[in-house]
């Protein structure tokens, strides 16, 4: 086994920056996919009929005549699960609001310049909005939104199983009127959307794979580059051997092993936290996005912390001596046990964190392109297509290192130092996560590589 030339570092950079080029070589995504359009592609016929059925079972007629017409969409959890609005789910908040969205267009005059007047009926009780929005000053068309609280400022919860019906009633002075016209739409209840309006069939195989691609060229990039980093700290500190003596010949055959396998073992953990991730979207759909929106916060801090606690762990493992002994051999081998179970704990913890920090990004991009709701199999298959396009480069990368003798020697012959370093990186990351600043280091890296 030939070691490394100290005096030639410039051999050990290249083969270090080539490493870490193939384990970002998923990067090419972004640069020859346009990852919206790729997903929007997919079934994007059999999605727009799915979503107007739904839309149109959701909606009622107001009113329609020759003069004027009104609808109102009960925008129901239901509703934001199927049709393309998932972008504005986190500020209506469905779980905690009854919502409606109506259109109103007028064919002779013009509409009011003021929103109409809404009052919600359950029962015998009257409920009024705590928020409405559209545009005042508009000639014959307009759409607005109408949110009713679930929860009363009294307290009141608004039971809707307690009664067989909904009813919205909507008054403005229509048609040059001088006292309002009031009309008003009915929902029974309880309401649910039939199965066959809310089938996902046009998800196949391949059109999964399409959209996993679609999602590693859009909206994770940001993420997926700072986890190559934490990939390169954790090889660099789980792999090493402790050991005061450098000797070579001893710890380079393991070493090489090692490399290898806390690869597998960190690939495992990020790909099954997103299967995981994505299982969880596809069975609650919209609801993920807003658990996303409650707990994201929390999320990153306790994986922060997680992360944190392996950095100090590789600082305090970086400070053993393994000898050459049979003692030292079987304490090699446990902790080379600890060292799998510790990449898979750094890989799923920054990658939950990664997932909170991009979780509504994630929800959104599934809901709007893909659709992926009421179908765990559907959400974990898609994103699982997403994890194995960024594990095949890492692995790759792994195989690679563990093939170049200057490196396996130079990791062999540095362990304490590289255990310094990658305490240091880990850490650093683990702070990014506890202090909310994910996307700050991410737009310092995008402008150098030319994407948005």
């Amino acid at each position: 086994m030939s070691t490394i030339n100290k005096n030639n570092p410039f051999k050990l950079g290249l083969l270090v920056l080539t490493s870490l080029l193939i384990a970002c070589s998923w990067l090419a995504m972004p640069y020859f996919f346009q990852g919206p359009q790729l997903m929007q592609n997919v079934g994007n016929e059999s999605r727009n009929i799915r979503a107007g059925n739904i839309s149109l079972y959701l909606t009622r007629q107001l009113i329609n005549t020759s003069d004027i017409e009104i609808t109102a969409t009960l925008a129901s959890s239901e509703y934001f699960q199927f049709v393309d609005r998932a972008n504005i789910i986190s500020e209506l908040r469905p779980d905690k609001n009854i919502i409606f969205f109506l259109n109103e267009t007028i064919h002779r005059g013009e509409l009011p310049t003021q929103l109409p007047k809404a009052v919600l009926h359950i029962g015998e009780k009257t409920y009024l909005p705590n928020f409405e929005e559209g545009p005042r000053n508009v000639e014959h068309h307009r759409m607005s939104i109408f949110s009713f609280p679930k929860i009363t400022d009294d307290g009141e919860i608004i039971d809707l199983s307690s009664s067989d019906r909904i009813r919205l009633y909507i008054s403005n002075p229509y048609l040059g009127s001088e006292k309002d016209m009031t009309f008003v739409a009915s929902w029974d209840l309880p309401y649910s959307i039939p199965p066959e309006i809310k089938t996902n069939s046009y998800i196949t195989p391949i059109a999964m794979l399409a959209l996993g691609a679609g999602l590693l060229s859009s909206v994770l990039t940001p993420c997926l580059l700072q986890l190559v980093i934490v990939f390169s700290g954790v090889i660099a500190g789980f792999s090493t051997i402790p050991s005061s003596q450098n000797n070579s010949s001893f710890t380079s055959p393991i070493i090489r092993k090692k490399v290898l396998n806390i690869a597998i073992f960190f690939v495992i953990g990020f790909v099954l936290l997103y299967a995981i991730a994505g299982a969880v979207i596809g069975a609650i759909g919209n609801q993920a996005q807003l658990l996303f929106a409650e707990y994201s916060r929390l999320v990153s801090i306790i994986s922060g912390m997680i992360v944190i606690f392996l950095g100090l762990w590789v600082g305090i493992r970086g400070r053993q001596n393994l000898t050459c002994s049979i003692k030292g051999s079987e304490k090699i081998k446990e902790l080379s046990n600890k060292d799998s179970l510790a990449a898979i704990i750094a890989s799923m913890g920054y990658a939950l964190g990664c997932t909170a920090c991009f979780g509504g990004a994630i929800v959104a991009t599934l809901i709007v392109y893909v659709g992926a709701i009421g179908s765990a199999l559907i959400g974990a298959g898609i994103m699982l297509a997403f994890a194995v396009g960024v594990a095949v480069p890492f692995l790759l990368s792994a195989l690679y290192i563990s093939k170049s003798k200057t490196i396996i020697s130079f990791l062999s012959q540095n362990s304490r130092y590289l255990s310094i370093l990658s305490m240091i990186i880990i850490i650093t990351f683990g702070l990014i996560l506890i202090t909310d600043n994910f996307h700050t280091v991410s737009d310092l890296i995008y402008p150098y590589l030319g994407l948005t």
